[in-house]
């Protein structure tokens, strides 16, 4: 059977668990967890500050995090935007991530602040 109903926008969807589960942990790492309401409340605000700096609709952000609960508040944040997701391996060589970001025109990298330096060499060159 088709369940439609679960066929939506990712910010709609975010905003049904956090009405009908707002305390549940939504995801997890090593490092920290996130409940529904935290999720939701999170990626709004990370899309409003994406949406500010001036990104659209079908541009692509770079994801280059590693896997954890920031990688899926910025995948998340992204699609609520209505952008396109990018993903790079937190492990990748660097001829690989400036492969991916010149291939794909990406507009924004989202990262850490540890490779923040290399990305801005990546993007000089």
């Amino acid at each position: 059977m088709l369940h439609t109903g679960l066929i939506a926008p990712i910010s709609e969807l975010l905003e049904r668990h956090r009405k009908q589960r707002p305390d549940k942990v939504a995801y997890w790492d090593a490092a920290r967890s996130v409940t529904y309401s935290q999720l939701a409340g999170r990626t709004a605000s990370i899309a409003a500050g994406l949406s500010g700096s001036g990104l659209r609709e079908g541009d692509r952000i770079a994801i280059y995090l590693p896997n954890g609960v920031d990688w899926i508040e910025a995948c998340f944040a992204g699609l609520r935007v209505g952008a396109v997701i990018v993903p790079i391996s937190y492990d990748a060589a660097e001829a690989e991530i400036a492969y991916r970001l010149s291939d794909a025109d990406c507009r924004t990298v989202i990262t850490t602040p540890a490779r923040q330096e290399l990305v801005s060499k990546l993007a000089r060159d």
